[in-house]
């Protein structure tokens, strides 16, 4: 088997963007239920006393006046808002814990995202082969398992939950109403709890797993990686033909500068070093040119064209090549030695020797 196709390598940053961008993310709804039902618990925990407290004295108010006197529509339509208004009161703030829970616990598995991809139409989710491929896939067996587990684990702790409050369940029946909702209320809050709590740890190992799968199901083959990294960076050839373009036209630059080179330093033969000294662009000499080998060879050519003087000096040459880039001033440590060469071609070509700098100064001093 060709091992370019197995999926073994980590999605890489671009393809994990691509699918962030479709709503494609790890993140488990187990987990959400499970805090959306722990903090609607917390809501009724807190508000619940005040609201049953509430609703008591509404009914008492209400329910009391019915046989007291008769009710016309006004009276119908007042008793109608007050419990509309109770009822909003009492489910408001309920709905927006829950609906709190539900975003903040989404943002905290994925981050803020919106993406409208899960929901657009697509013809591929008519395709009857691939809904049966979805159908028996491994993930369609995973998500029966954890259905089958989620309802064996709720109910073992319902079952415990109901089975420790066994023995107070008989005298239920011969209560009044009136005393046995706070012990029925007392029993479904214990049974909502541990459900909660158990959905909540069922929540987090599903959130394990889904965000291993997650991994996997983004592994990409070796040819995948070496096509995007194609589409990212460029094809190679690409890229070599552009730095080959950009050498190109920076020795183009480079030989354009020799004409107007004061000196060129040779090795003799296998380096070229052109300087060019203007005070009014730089306090020092500036290496305006450099090659090696065949570039050295045209570097002289142009020089001797131009009559620009060639000065062999291999220490020099070197060292000029190897310390100082194009369009660079040269080092403080070439100073009197490029001065001295300087201070020849000067001589040579018949200036004044008071532009020269003297041995131990920089060739700016006394130009």
């Amino acid at each position: 088997m060709d091992t370019s196709q197995e999926r073994k390598e980590r999605a890489t940053p671009r393809k994990r963007q691509k699918a962030r961008q479709r709503g494609h993310t790890a993140r488990s709804p187990e987990l959400t239920s499970a805090a959306v039902l722990l903090a609607g618990l917390l809501a009724l925990r807190w508000t619940g006393p005040a609201a049953w407290d509430s609703l008591q004295t509404l009914a008492r108010s209400t329910l009391g006046a019915l046989p007291a006197r008769e009710w016309a529509v006004a009276d119908f339509q007042q008793a109608f808002s007050a419990w509309a208004w109770l009822g909003l009161g009492l489910v408001l703030p309920l709905l927006a814990t829950v609906m709190l829970a539900g975003a903040a616990t989404s943002v905290a598995q994925v981050g803020f995202l919106v993406s409208l991809d899960p929901v657009a139409p697509s013809l591929s989710r008519l395709d009857p082969v691939a809904g049966l491929r979805r159908m028996f896939s491994r993930r369609a067996g995973v998500e029966l398992i954890k259905a089958l587990a989620k309802v064996l684990v709720v109910g073992y702790v319902t079952y415990l939950a109901v089975a420790g409050e066994a023995a107070r369940l008989p005298d239920l029946v011969g209560m009044e109403p009136r005393a046995a909702l706070p012990v029925l209320g007392v029993i479904a809050q214990r049974v909502a709890w541990r459900a909660g709590l158990a959905l909540l740890v069922m929540g987090v190992l599903d959130l394990a797993y889904q965000r291993w799968e997650y991994e996997q199901s983004l592994r990409m083959t070796r040819q995948e990686v070496k096509e995007e990294f194609k589409e990212t960076e460029g094809h190679p050839h690409v890229r070599a033909r552009i730095r080959e373009r950009q050498r190109q036209l920076a020795t183009r630059r480079m030989m354009a500068a020799v004409p107007r080179a004061d000196v060129v330093v040779t090795n003799p033969v296998h380096l070229a070093v052109a300087l060019q000294y203007d005070p009014a662009v730089a306090d020092a000499p500036r290496v305006v040119a450099k090659g090696q080998g065949h570039l050295a060879e045209r570097i002289r050519r142009l020089a001797a064209e131009h009559q620009v003087p060639l000065v062999q000096n291999p220490p020099l040459a070197q060292a000029l090549y190897r310390l100082c880039e194009v369009g660079r001033v040269i080092p403080a440590e070439l100073y009197r030695a490029v001065a001295e060469v300087l201070a020849f071609v000067y001589r040579l070509t018949g200036r004044l020797p008071r532009q020269v700098a003297p041995p131990g100064q920089s060739p700016a001093a006394g130009r």
